[in-house]
C-alpha cells in the first residue's frame, strides 16, 4: 500500500479539477513540484455553434494541462490511455496494477462518478471522475483508492465493480531532474507564445465578448439538469484559478513581485467566472429573462476588459 495523502491544486473550495488534485498529490510524495503544467491555463477561445440547441459552454476551448510543461519543468511524465481496447479487460487491468504498484507508482484511474459511492453524482449524474490507485489485493478482489478532490486518504472498492465503470487510466515515470532545464527565466515568454494563430493573448478579450455576444442572442433552453450545466461550466474559472498558481510560481522562483500581483487578480477573476456561470444558470431557470441576459452579458464585458489588460501587462513583463 503506498502511503499518498490527497493535496489539494488550489486553495479555493470548489474552483479545483480532479485530476489535477492526483497530479498534486502524487507530485508532493515524489518530492516534487507541478505548478508549471499550468503554463498554458490563460488560453481561452470561442467558436459559434456547430449544430442548433448546441450548448454555449461546449464552444468554449479552454487547453488541457500541459503535460509537456509537466515533464519539461519537472520531469514528472503522466500519459493517459483510454480503455477502448477490448484487450484491456479486467485481467489486463488487474496484472497492469499489481505491476505498477509493485514497482512503487500509483496508477490514475478515470471512471464514471455515478458508481462511486463517496461522489457527489453517486446515482444522480454519469461524469468523469479520477482517483489514484494506492493498493491492490488480488486475492480478496479489493482495490484501495485515493482520492483527493474529496480528500479520502483510503477508499476500497470491489474491483469487479469498479472496473466497469472505469474508462482510462493514467501511467507516471520520472524523468532524471538532471535533465530538467537551469535556466527557466524565459518560462512567461515561451508560455505566452502559443502556436496556434487564433489562441493569441491579444485575442482572448475577442473571444470572451464573443461568446458574451452569442449569450445574449442565442435562445437557450434548458437540455440538461442545472447541476450538470453547471458542472460542464467550471472548466474556465478552473482555468483562471491554473493560471493564478502558476503565476504564483514563477514569482516565487524568478523573484517578481509585478506576477504574484496579477496572480492574485486572476483568482479573482476565477470566482468572477464562477459567479457569472452561476448567474447564467439561474436566470435559464426562471425564465431567462432578456434584463438579466443583458446583466450578464454586461459582466462578460467587463470580465473580458479585465483578462486584455492581465494578458497585456504579461507580455509587458515577458517582452512580447
Amino acid at each position: 500500500m503506498l502511503d499518498i495523502q490527497p493535496v489539494k491544486s488550489t486553495p479555493h473550495p470548489s474552483i479545483h479539477n480532479c485530476i489535477d488534485d492526483v497530479i498534486f498529490s502524487v507530485a508532493l510524495w515524489l518530492g516534487r513540484d507541478c505548478k508549471y503544467m499550468y503554463g498554458n491555463a490563460w488560453e481561452l477561445s470561442f467558436t459559434k455553434q456547430r449544430l442548433p440547441g448546441q450548448p454555449l459552454i461546449e464552444c468554449v476551448s479552454i487547453p488541457q494541462t500541459s503535460m509537456e510543461y509537466l515533464a519539461a519543468y519537472h520531469g514528472i511524465n503522466l500519459r493517459f490511455v483510454e480503455r477502448d481496447d477490448p484487450a484491456m479487460d479486467r485481467t489486463f487491468m488487474l496484472n497492469l496494477l499489481e505491476t505498477r504498484l509493485a514497482s512503487g507508482m500509483p496508477v490514475l484511474l478515470g471512471f464514471d462518478s455515478y458508481s462511486c459511492p463517496w461522489c457527489k453524482a453517486y446515482k444522480r449524474l454519469h461524469t468523469s471522475h479520477a482517483c489514484l490507485a494506492i493498493g491492490l489485493d488480488r486475492s480478496g478482489n479489493k482495490i484501495y483508492l485515493m482520492d483527493a478532490y474529496y480528500g479520502r486518504p483510503i477508499e476500497s472498492l470491489d474491483f469487479d465493480y469498479f472496473e466497469q465503470s472505469s474508462h482510462f487510466y493514467g501511467l507516471f515515470t520520472l524523468c532524471d531532474e538532471a535533465l530538467l532545464p537551469i535556466d527557466r527565466s524565459n518560462i512567461l515568454r515561451t508560455t505566452l507564445t502559443s502556436t496556434e494563430e487564433h489562441v493569441q493573448p491579444s485575442l482572448v478579450g475577442e473571444h470572451i465578448r464573443a461568446y458574451a455576444d452569442a449569450y445574449l442572442e442565442t435562445d437557450m433552453i434548458i437540455s440538461e439538469s442545472p447541476e450538470y450545466m453547471f458542472m460542464r461550466s467550471m472548466k474556465i474559472p478552473i482555468s483562471r484559478a491554473r493560471y493564478s498558481i502558476f503565476l504564483e510560481a514563477v514569482s516565487e522562483e524568478l523573484s517578481l513581485p509585478a506576477l504574484q500581483e496579477i496572480s492574485v487578480r486572476y483568482q479573482e477573476a476565477a470566482e468572477q467566472w464562477l459567479f457569472i456561470h452561476q448567474w447564467m444558470i439561474k436566470c435559464l431557470s426562471s425564465g431567462n429573462k432578456p434584463s438579466q441576459r443583458k446583466k450578464v452579458h454586461q459582466k462578460l464585458f467587463e470580465l473580458a476588459h479585465l483578462e486584455e489588460q492581465l494578458l497585456h501587462e504579461l507580455a509587458d513583463i515577458a517582452g512580447l
